[in-house]
Protein backbone atom coordinates (compact mmCIF):
# COMPACT_ATOMS: atom_id res chain seq x y z
CA UNK A 1 0.00 0.00 0.00
CA UNK A 2 1.42 3.56 -0.84
CA UNK A 3 1.50 6.19 1.74
CA UNK A 4 0.07 8.44 -0.88
CA UNK A 5 -3.20 9.13 -1.38
CA UNK A 6 -3.45 9.83 -4.83
CA UNK A 7 -1.09 7.12 -6.77
CA UNK A 8 -0.20 10.09 -9.46
CA UNK A 9 1.19 12.24 -6.54
CA UNK A 10 5.02 11.89 -7.00
CA UNK A 11 5.95 12.84 -3.27
CA UNK A 12 4.67 11.32 0.18
CA UNK A 13 2.61 13.29 2.44
CA UNK A 14 4.20 14.23 5.69
CA UNK A 15 3.99 16.87 7.61
CA UNK A 16 1.68 19.81 6.92
CA UNK A 17 0.08 17.51 4.34
CA UNK A 18 -0.35 14.53 6.31
CA UNK A 19 -4.16 15.88 6.68
CA UNK A 20 -4.82 17.32 3.26
CA UNK A 21 -8.41 18.21 3.82
CA UNK A 22 -7.93 20.54 7.06
CA UNK A 23 -9.01 24.15 5.98
CA UNK A 24 -6.51 26.67 5.13
CA UNK A 25 -6.95 30.08 6.80
CA UNK A 26 -5.65 32.72 3.87
CA UNK A 27 -5.64 36.60 5.07
CA UNK A 28 -7.48 38.60 2.27
CA UNK A 29 -4.30 40.67 1.17
CA UNK A 30 -2.55 37.76 0.48
CA UNK A 31 -2.22 36.81 -3.99
CA UNK A 32 -3.01 32.89 -3.92
CA UNK A 33 -2.00 32.12 -7.49
CA UNK A 34 -4.24 30.12 -9.53
CA UNK A 35 -7.32 30.91 -7.15
CA UNK A 36 -9.51 30.24 -10.12
CA UNK A 37 -9.34 26.40 -10.10
CA UNK A 38 -12.07 24.76 -7.64
CA UNK A 39 -10.77 21.62 -7.99
CA UNK A 40 -6.63 20.03 -7.58
CA UNK A 41 -5.41 17.49 -9.54
CA UNK A 42 -5.69 15.06 -6.21
CA UNK A 43 -9.71 15.61 -5.97
CA UNK A 44 -8.97 18.36 -2.81
CA UNK A 45 -10.54 21.67 -2.82
CA UNK A 46 -8.79 24.83 -3.90
CA UNK A 47 -9.09 27.48 -1.06
CA UNK A 48 -9.40 31.72 -2.43
CA UNK A 49 -8.72 34.41 -0.52
CA UNK A 50 -11.81 36.48 -0.47
CA UNK A 51 -11.80 40.04 -2.44
CA UNK A 52 -9.18 42.16 -1.79
CA UNK A 53 -10.30 44.60 1.15
CA UNK A 54 -10.20 47.76 -0.03
CA UNK A 55 -7.83 49.84 2.63
CA UNK A 56 -8.61 53.85 3.78
CA UNK A 57 -5.47 55.54 1.81
CA UNK A 58 -3.26 57.99 4.78
CA UNK A 59 -4.96 61.27 5.33
CA UNK A 60 -4.38 63.77 7.11
CA UNK A 61 -5.91 66.89 8.06
CA UNK A 62 -5.68 70.02 6.63
CA UNK A 63 -4.71 71.46 9.87
CA UNK A 64 -1.87 68.62 10.67
CA UNK A 65 -0.91 69.86 6.78
CA UNK A 66 -0.61 73.42 7.45
CA UNK A 67 0.65 72.74 10.77
CA UNK A 68 3.74 70.66 9.59
CA UNK A 69 4.24 72.56 6.19
CA UNK A 70 4.60 75.78 8.38
CA UNK A 71 7.42 74.22 10.85
CA UNK A 72 8.74 72.93 8.21
CA UNK A 73 8.99 76.04 6.77
CA UNK A 74 10.14 78.28 9.60
CA UNK A 75 13.21 75.79 9.96
CA UNK A 76 14.13 76.43 6.85
CA UNK A 77 13.93 79.94 6.78
CA UNK A 78 16.08 79.94 10.43
CA UNK A 79 19.01 77.80 8.92
CA UNK A 80 18.39 79.98 6.10
CA UNK A 81 18.73 83.72 8.07
CA UNK A 82 21.62 82.07 10.66
CA UNK A 83 23.87 80.90 6.95
CA UNK A 84 22.87 84.59 5.53
CA UNK A 85 24.03 86.25 9.33
CA UNK A 86 27.21 84.15 8.86
CA UNK A 87 28.12 84.93 5.84
CA UNK A 88 27.49 88.31 6.10
CA UNK A 89 29.82 88.73 9.15
CA UNK A 90 32.56 86.86 7.05
CA UNK A 91 31.96 89.41 4.35
CA UNK A 92 32.30 92.27 7.06
CA UNK A 93 35.65 90.83 8.76
CA UNK A 94 37.23 90.07 5.43
CA UNK A 95 36.35 93.97 4.17
CA UNK A 96 38.46 94.93 7.45
CA UNK A 97 40.85 93.22 6.78
CA UNK A 98 41.60 94.63 3.33
CA UNK A 99 40.97 97.96 4.68
CA UNK A 100 43.84 97.03 7.27
CA UNK A 101 46.11 95.88 4.91
CA UNK A 102 45.52 98.96 2.62
CA UNK A 103 46.10 101.25 5.72
CA UNK A 104 49.52 98.61 6.40
CA UNK A 105 50.69 99.61 2.87
CA UNK A 106 50.22 103.64 2.51
CA UNK A 107 52.21 103.69 5.75
CA UNK A 108 54.67 101.45 4.58
CA UNK A 109 54.91 103.33 1.66
CA UNK A 110 55.27 106.54 4.10
CA UNK A 111 58.03 104.93 5.61
CA UNK A 112 59.97 103.96 2.26
CA UNK A 113 59.87 107.60 0.93
CA UNK A 114 61.97 108.14 4.60
CA UNK A 115 63.89 105.87 4.58
CA UNK A 116 64.86 107.21 0.73
CA UNK A 117 65.65 110.71 1.86
CA UNK A 118 67.40 109.66 4.97
CA UNK A 119 69.62 107.79 2.69
CA UNK A 120 70.64 110.45 0.45
CA UNK A 121 74.26 111.73 0.53
CA UNK A 122 73.21 115.41 1.11
CA UNK A 123 71.03 114.03 4.12
CA UNK A 124 74.22 111.93 5.60
CA UNK A 125 76.25 114.85 5.83
CA UNK A 126 74.19 117.46 6.89
CA UNK A 127 73.01 114.46 9.99
CA UNK A 128 77.36 113.76 10.40
CA UNK A 129 77.54 117.47 10.48
CA UNK A 130 74.50 118.07 13.22
CA UNK A 131 76.14 115.64 15.29
CA UNK A 132 80.01 117.01 15.51
CA UNK A 133 81.29 114.24 13.04
CA UNK A 134 83.96 115.97 10.54
CA UNK A 135 84.96 114.43 6.70
CA UNK A 136 87.31 111.96 6.59
CA UNK A 137 89.14 112.77 3.30
CA UNK A 138 92.44 113.94 3.80
CA UNK A 139 92.64 113.33 7.33
CA UNK A 140 94.70 110.03 8.88
CA UNK A 141 93.29 107.70 10.97
CA UNK A 142 94.70 107.10 14.45
CA UNK A 143 94.92 103.35 15.56
CA UNK A 144 93.54 103.67 19.60
CA UNK A 145 94.26 100.12 21.20
CA UNK A 146 92.78 99.69 24.48
CA UNK A 147 94.28 96.99 26.94
CA UNK A 148 92.73 94.15 27.45
CA UNK A 149 90.62 93.73 30.63
CA UNK A 150 90.14 89.34 30.39
CA UNK A 151 92.71 87.73 31.91
CA UNK A 152 91.38 84.60 30.10
CA UNK A 153 91.38 86.26 26.24
CA UNK A 154 94.65 87.73 27.25
CA UNK A 155 97.15 85.28 25.35
CA UNK A 156 95.97 86.22 21.99
CA UNK A 157 96.43 89.90 22.31
CA UNK A 158 98.94 91.19 21.35
CA UNK A 159 98.82 94.22 23.84
CA UNK A 160 98.29 94.64 27.25
CA UNK A 161 97.18 91.40 29.48
CA UNK A 162 98.67 89.48 31.45
CA UNK A 163 100.08 85.97 29.79
CA UNK A 164 99.98 82.71 31.42
CA UNK A 165 103.50 81.96 31.26
CA UNK A 166 104.55 85.25 32.75
CA UNK A 167 101.60 84.60 35.74
CA UNK A 168 103.21 81.04 36.69
CA UNK A 169 106.31 81.04 39.01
Amino acid sequence: MSLARNPEMPYVSAGRQDNPYQRLNVRSNVYVPDAEARADYDGRPAFTAPAAVRREPFRISIKTFVLVTGLALCVMCMLYLSALSRSAALVKSGQALLDEIQMLESEADVLRQQIAQAQEPNALRYTAAQLGMINSEGVTPEKIYAPDTRPAQADNTPFGGVSRAQSDP
